[in-house]
């Protein structure tokens, strides 16, 4: 009696520990959204967007998952940097409600890029365009990811200026 009892407690130690160390079922999502947006071609970091307090007046770090694009083509004489996030800010002139600029505001086509806010397939926490690249800011929450809507999508914001 002993020996089985000890051998059931060894059955359950060896499949509680598997069981501990299988990824979850938002771990198993999180990792086909970032390797489907790997496979889309953008690059997938953790990031932050430090407060600017002084400058903009967020005061609250933007942090998440970034998904960047890099433009394989990029224009020598594009110089045009900027960045949005969603956070309660003094620079919001122009910007859909709850919007603020990052940092410092930007002379663009504002109406693209309210356009481009209501098309992203995620609800996002930042936008920045660079000339060598666009990127999204988010906390990867949602049901669903569509990588290719958002790649078009990034590859938009780099015709904005």
């Amino acid at each position: 009696m002993g020996v089985w009892f000890a051998m059931a407690l060894i059955a359950l130690a060896v499949v509680g520990s598997v069981m501990w160390i299988r990824p979850s079922p938002r771990d198993q999502k999180l990792a086909k959204w970032r390797r489907d947006a790997l496979m889309a071609g953008m690059k997938v970091r953790l990031q932050t967007l430090k407060a600017e307090p002084k400058n903009s007046g967020i005061r609250d770090d933007v942090e998440g998952v970034t998904y960047e694009w890099y433009n394989p083509e990029p224009v020598k004489q594009d110089k045009l940097t900027w960045a949005i996030v969603k956070a309660d800010g003094w620079l919001q002139e122009g910007l859909p409600e709850g919007w603020s600029w990052y940092g410092q505001e930007a002379e663009v086509d504002l109406q693209r890029v309210k356009d481009l806010i209501e098309s992203l397939p995620v609800e996002v926490n930042a936008v920045e365009r660079t000339p060598m690249s666009g990127r999204v800011i988010w906390g990867e929450q949602g049901t669903e990811f569509d990588a290719v809507k958002l790649k078009a999508c990034l590859e938009t914001l780099q015709a904005i200026s």
